[in-house]
């Protein structure tokens, strides 16, 4: 009896065993393909799609093209591409001339859908001016221009430097320009003509000299007392101001809006600024050699270097002016466009005797006031305030 009780036992063992093997040998992940059948391999893609980091751009702009397959796989740096025909690089620079560019990439025997890509041409140059009798505001708000004459050889502008810097910060309404003038031993590398000029024209004797809205007034920094002063003025005028670089040129709108009458000559004078330049020279009086920040730095002069007048028939009380100017080249020395700006204010023209810092007296010296000034930064519009 005890030796069928094992018979049986291990009978019943052995047919357990055989089925739990013959159910781990059959199909057990749901799938309807046989155990034995061999693996397709790797999925393989059947389409590309292409875009571009800018579809819209200004001549001498360069795009980088993206590609990814239909499975999900960045090939961007696999594909090769094609621009109007011609094999092209990626990313690739739009610099040959303006219109619409069809782009095409390939990979794997695989051929994208087309891509256009808009360049515009640079502007012609044109300047033109316009008068409309209506459209001015009652009131416009007085801002300020602080005209620093300086020069990177000079140890004492930086505090001049530091103090429009922290006028400009704490108000809105207040804008500054360096004007750099170097010394027959010690050049300065951001001079420009009008700048070197205009030292000697108006007897500017002592580096810095900082103007308020002019010579009239000359900065005694920090002290922002003068400053406000200025700003509580009565604007006669207002001024408007757009720009942006159209392939690779720049173009102007600047406005003039007259609350009140004008029994004067008076002049518009334009400016292109480069703010934060730190790659054209240290500046003496600072420890930080070239890391030295210049800030607003002028850079051209758009108009005369005393300022274009303005008409007779193009001013009059609730009227505006409209100067536009397309096709502006920009000067070589730019260091970085994403940081210009364009000063345009309203001045006059007299003379004045004064007594400079050393003591000397200039008769008849040049001399004008700022009626008032506006700042845009390039690839903006700052309207009537």
């Amino acid at each position: 009896m005890k030796t069928k009780s094992l018979f049986n036992l291990f009978f019943m063992s052995f047919f357990v065993m055989a089925l739990f093997l013959t159910s781990c040998g059959s199909e057990d992940d749901g799938s309807d393909t046989p155990a034995d059948t061999p693996d397709d391999g790797p999925a393989v893609a059947t389409s590309i799609l292409l875009s571009a980091s800018a579809s819209n751009i200004t001549l001498g702009d360069s795009v980088t093209f993206f590609v990814v397959d239909d499975l999900g796989r960045n090939v961007s740096n696999m594909a090769t591409y094609i621009v109007d025909g011609v094999s092209a690089t990626n990313p690739f620079v739009f610099d040959t001339a303006g219109g619409v560019f069809s782009v095409e990439a390939s990979y794997n025997g695989l051929v994208s859908n087309v891509l256009d890509i808009t360049v515009a041409a640079p502007s012609a140059y044109s300047d033109e001016s316009t008068f409309d009798a209506t459209g001015a505001l009652t009131n416009f708000t007085k801002k300020a221009l602080l005209e620093d004459f300086t020069g990177t050889w000079c140890p004492n502008c930086p505090p001049a430097s530091a103090a429009i810097d922290a006028a400009t910060n704490a108000n809105a309404n207040v804008f500054g320009v360096g004007y750099h003038d170097g010394m027959s031993s010690y050049p300065d590398p951001m001079e420009i003509p009008e700048t070197g000029y205009w030292s000697s024209y108006y007897n500017v004797t002592g580096f810095p000299t900082v103007y308020i809205n002019g010579p009239d007034t000359i900065w005694d920094f920090p002290n922002m007392s003068q400053v406000n002063a200025e700003l509580a003025e009565t604007a006669d005028v207002g001024l408007a101001v757009e720009a942006n670089i159209v392939g690779g040129k720049l173009d102007l709108e600047v406005k003039v809006g007259y609350a009140h009458a004008i029994n004067e000559e008076i002049k518009l004078m334009i400016y292109l600024v480069e703010d934060y330049v730190t790659t054209s020279s240290p500046q003496a009086g600072s420890s930080l050699g070239a890391g030295y920040v210049h800030r607003d730095v002028l850079r051209e002069v758009y108009t005369d270097q005393f300022g274009d007048v303005i008409p007779t028939s193009h001013i009059g009380v609730g009227g505006v002016y409209t100067r536009t100017i397309t096709g502006l080249d920009l000067p070589a020395n730019i260091d970085n466009q994403n940081q210009l700006k364009v000063i345009a204010f309203v001045r006059n023209t007299y003379t004045k005797t004064f007594v400079d810092f050393f003591g000397n007296t200039h008769v008849d010296s040049p001399h004008y006031d700022i009626y008032n000034v506006q700042e845009a930064h390039v690839g903006s519009s700052v309207d009537f305030d």
